[in-house]
């Protein structure tokens, strides 16, 4: 089930109730011709979509324009069920939730190629290492985003167990006219309020003969996101109610050379490097054991690529693309603090000392894609294989100073990795089949299969007391099957199911530490892989006066990796840990399923309002389920998006209006159940809110835009589930424990505004 909604700015609206059930009535009884929703649109998706088995918005270059993006939660915003969380003060983002999961079970491709594992460590989660994005590239570097919703794993690999989020770069092509000698530029500058940031971003293209280039630059330099009140008490510790300042900058570059060799073939180079810094001041972290604790961070993704395209029809393909890729990703997480360690009833366990603690995690990936299409009678085929060679690395180092002595000599220390030195082969086939059955039916097969081997030994920052360390392989058959039946020239039902598959990561299986209480992460290297199986059903109309969508889904979860309170010996430490600690396992099956609506429509078109006036409204409900009953805790409340949009007869000028309603997360929706059956509720949800934003953008000149936006213009005060589900209470875990009104500092942004100035020009 291929139905592609664009998340075209000018067509998400927000209608009084009276008028939204109005104009859906006469658009579902209208007549006309059946219209694709991409005819609707007012941009162009340059990236053409393969038709699956799965819901797949495509936000353009246009959008994030037009919805003043400029990271990727921003980019999510007006997505019912699709979010990102800025996760914790350091490292920003942690990657998407898609229907209700997120992390690594949400793939995230750029130009095809996987981004980075998350390297969270679950036992060690108030520390903040690594809780990073797993997205090395700028925005202002794509034209186009593809959100899958739904198992993915034919098209989108391995992790796509929810969904998907496939980035696609931009080309020389999208600055150039369509042909001859020509030059193209574009400065992009802007200012938010969210975070204070600046930026500049700098396009220039170029074609002389049979060669285009294109190099994209962009700069931002912000401060941490504010919270609701940014004069709540400025205190150290737990207590704090603004936000840890921050300082960051980001740079990012994207170049890319392509050369016409033949007029049906082209050889091209790519080069993109993607770098943040981030100095935190963890004021809230300060207190009881700790105090000036600063972290400096460093992000930085790395990649060089070459590909060849041919167009020619032969027996086996009508057109092959051939890529090879190097991806480099770097996390280095350096901490200054000041530590004073007294146990009772351990008088040599005292500790007074200066430390600084860099801890890296390196990725590298090392990509060969080859992908054919072929057309034969009614089939359109698509297959290709893939191999991936992967390493991983992870150091901490520690460099101390006792305070209690006059010595002033830092000791260098070696504290152990939290995973071992790894390399992952990685092998895969694919192969998806669209074709029709009459004139009214189209079906969808598609197979896929995956080989893994993982191979961790140990080292100087590993030790394998447990022996659990070696090869490890794990492979799987994944498959779609989909169809659309036409109801009549302008309704359908689609239906299909797909399947996903995610290899378990090597922080899955041998990541370990801590050594106090609840911090204790013991590995286990049985772990079985995860799969997934979607099923989706939708009803369809597309109309001349815009289309409609009701669908719903169903997800079942087998192998679901979870973590685990064991009481007993620490195989870490060697001694009993009342407390217990947390070991990974493979619980029984998770269920999933929701309902989902989207309808976009040309007011002109349906009821003979303004020309250029339009409306959209989209809503999602999910609910999910364990083995035992208790809710998926990561799933978020339900959602809904309206939009009034007006662009002028000229397009110089347009407007749109944004509502945003959140339901707050409720007790009976976010609980665990311990050993002894007993009901354990999170200490803080999510409130129940309705926000609005207001976007307006005006042609200065022929060439120059200036886009303008307000968000939450009632300053409305709340909480997302994403930012308050992990959050404890009182000191003892430090940097997600609060007391007092310390949870304000998680709150989500007061009014705030934007402003963009946007010049483009062609030579």
């Amino acid at each position: 089930m291929n139905t592609r909604y664009l998340s075209a700015s000018t067509l998400r609206t927000l209608p009084p109730k009276l008028a939204l059930a109005q104009a859906i009535a006469m658009l579902i009884a209208t007549g006309a011709h059946a219209q694709s929703v991409q005819e609707l649109d007012l941009t162009t998706v340059e990236a053409e979509s393969i038709e699956r088995d799965a819901v797949v918005e495509v936000i353009t270059a246009d959008d994030i324009n037009a919805e003043m993006v400029d990271n990727f939660e921003d980019l999510v915003r007006f997505i019912p069920h699709v979010s990102v969380s800025r996760g914790d003060d350091r490292w920003g983002a942690s990657g998407f939730n898609i229907r209700g999961l997120d992390e690594d079970r949400v793939a995230i491709n750029v130009d095809g190629v996987p981004q980075g594992e998350t390297l969270k460590y679950e036992g060690g989660q108030a520390y903040g290492y690594f809780k990073g994005s797993r997205n090395g590239v700028d925005i202002e570097a794509l034209k186009a985003v593809e959100i899958v919703k739904g198992a993915d794993a034919i098209l989108s690999g391995n992790g796509s167990l929810a969904g998907a989020v496939n980035m696609t770069t931009k080309d020389p092509a999208d600055f150039l006219t369509d042909q001859g000698n020509d030059s193209g530029f574009a400065v992009k500058t802007g200012y938010t309020g969210l975070n204070d940031e600046m930026m500049a971003s700098f396009s220039a293209a170029n074609r002389t003969g049979k060669l285009e280039s294109l190099l994209v630059y962009t700069r931002r330099e912000g401060h941490e996101f504010e919270n609701y009140d940014m004069d709540g008490l400025d205190v150290d510790g737990a207590g704090r109610e603004t936000p840890d300042p921050q300082d960051n900058q980001l740079d990012s570059a994207l170049v890319k050379f392509i050369y016409d060799l033949t007029p049906n073939s082209e050889i091209g180079l790519v080069g993109s490097y993607y770098e943040r810094n981030a100095n935190t001041d963890n004021r809230s972290f300060n207190g009881g054991w700790y105090s000036d604790r600063v972290g400096d961070d460093f992000n930085e993704t790395k990649r060089v690529g070459i590909f060849y395209n041919l167009d020619m029809q032969t027996a086996f393909f009508d057109s092959v693309a051939t890529a090879l890729n190097d991806q480099n990703v770097l996390m280095e997480a350096n901490t200054h603090q000041e530590v004073n360690i007294q146990i009772p009833g351990f008088p040599n366990f005292n500790t007074n000392e200066r430390r600084i603690s860099t801890r890296a995690y390196e990725q590298d990936l090392f990509q060969l894609t080859v992908d054919f299409n072929k057309a034969v009678a009614d089939h359109s085929l698509v297959y290709g294989l893939e191999v991936q060679d992967k390493a991983f690395n992870n150091t901490q180092i520690r460099q101390s100073d006792n305070l209690l002595d006059d010595s002033d000599e830092w000791v260098t220390s070696n504290i152990g990795a939290l995973v071992p030195a790894s390399e992952a082969d990685v092998y895969t086939l694919y192969g998806l089949d669209t074709f029709y059955l009459g004139d009214n039916t189209q079906m969808r097969l598609g197979l896929r299969y995956d080989d893994y081997t993982y191979d961790a030994e140990a080292d100087e920052n590993f030790s394998d007391d447990t022996a659990t360390l070696g090869e490890v392989s794990f492979d799987a058959v994944t498959w779609t099957v989909g169809v659309e039946q036409g109801l009549s020239n302008t309704l359908s039902l689609e239906a299909g199911v797909s399947t996903g598959f995610r290899a378990p990561t090597i922080e899955d299986m041998y990541s370990i530490s801590g050594t106090f209480d609840d911090w204790n992460t013991v590995p286990n290297a049985d772990l079985e892989a995860e799969y997934s199986t979607n099923f989706d059903i939708a009803l369809v109309g597309e109309y001349a006066a815009g289309d409609v969508r009701i669908g719903a889904f169903r997800s079942n979860y087998d192998d679901f990796i979870d973590y685990q309170t064991v009481n007993g010996t620490n195989t870490n430490t060697g001694l009993p840990d009342p407390d217990g600690y947390l070991v990974p396992f493979n619980s029984n099956d998770v269920e999933m399923q929701g309902l989902e609506f989207s309808a976009n429509i040309d007011l002109n078109a349906a009821i003979g309002a303004a020309q250029g006036l339009t409306m959209s409204f989209s809503a999602a409900y999910t609910d999910g389920e364990e083995a035992n009953g208790d809710p998926v805790y990561s799933v978020q409340p339900l959602n809904a998006v309206w939009r009034t949009g007006y662009t002028s007869p000229t397009g110089k000028w347009g407007a749109s209006l944004v509502t945003t309603y959140n339901e707050g997360k409720a007790n009976d929706d976010s609980y665990d159940t311990d050993a002894t059956g007993t009901r354990i509720y999170p200490l803080y949800l999510s409130n129940t809110a309705t926000l609005f934003d207001l976007m307006v953008y005006v042609d200065l000149l022929e060439n120059l835009r200036l886009t303008a936006g307000a968000f939450n213009l009632t300053d409305k005060e709340y909480y997302t589930w994403d930012s308050v589900r992990f959050i404890d209470q009182g000191d003892l875990r430090p940097g997600i424990g609060v007391t007092g009104n310390g949870i304000r500092r998680y709150s989500e942004p007061g009014r705030s505004f934007e402003v963009n100035l946007n010049l483009n020009l062609t030579f």
